[in-house]
């Protein structure tokens, strides 16, 4: 083969794997809008969608970790776990009086029932974390980044995400759903820099949980 068709071939894959990595961090991005969305045109009742929905992410990611040896839930120091202890309370707290409480959603205006409660305080942080906080940080570390670059990148992916529960009920997305989108790119910062210290996706899921909790009470 001459160098001209082995520049060619190493062109080639180069190009395959740009185009893979982009099309395999868009799918991870968005599956939780379009799972939950499909469900809702399967599923009756969409109590019963969202909860579906996250349950069957959360398998699959979770292989997908297995799978490459990326499980990070265990492994916690004293310290951390004594956080995580304290946190199981607290998330235990929020999740009843939400239950009670049944906040309207703040996209659909509707209030949450009491799977819909569970599914936004229990199933979707650990559905996202595994996504964000586990997949596509994983496969952004494998490209050789460093720490800021794979929270940065995480981070907006993660804002990004958001815009995709609003366009759930509408292509036309109000000021508010940008809002929400770019507030949430600084809280996966947060849950980022805490992956990061504790070196577990254990951590940012419990605090994942703890956010939406408490933010479920102020709906």
């Amino acid at each position: 083969m001459s160098r001209f068709q082995t520049g060619q071939s190493m062109s080639g894959k180069s190009i395959s794997r740009v185009v893979s990595t982009i099309v395999y961090l868009t799918v991870l991005t968005f599956v939780i809008p379009i799972a939950q969305w499909v469900s809702s045109k399967f599923i009756p009742r969409a109590e019963y969608g969202g909860i579906t929905s996250s349950i069957v992410i959360i398998l699959c990611v979770g292989l997908l970790l297995w799978k490459t040896k990326r499980t990070l839930f265990l492994s916690l120091s004293s310290r951390w776990k004594l956080f995580c202890y304290l946190a199981v309370a607290a998330i235990l707290i929020l999740l009843t009086i939400n239950i009670l409480n049944r906040p309207v959603a703040r996209i659909t205006g509707q209030p949450r029932s009491s799977f819909e409660v569970l599914d936004v305080i229990i199933l979707l942080p650990i559905a996202e974390e595994l996504i964000f906080r586990g997949a596509i940080w994983s496969r952004i570390q494998n490209w050789g980044f460093g720490q800021i670059a794979i929270l940065a990148g995480t981070s907006l992916l993660f804002g990004i995400e958001h815009l995709g529960y609003w366009a759930q009920t509408s292509w036309s997305l109000p000021p508010g759903a940008y809002f929400h989108a770019f507030s949430m790119i600084f809280a996966g910062a947060f849950f980022g820099f805490f992956r990061l210290k504790s070196g577990s996706l254990t951590i940012p899921t419990a605090l994942h949980m703890l956010a939406n909790g408490a933010i479920l009470l102020t709906q």
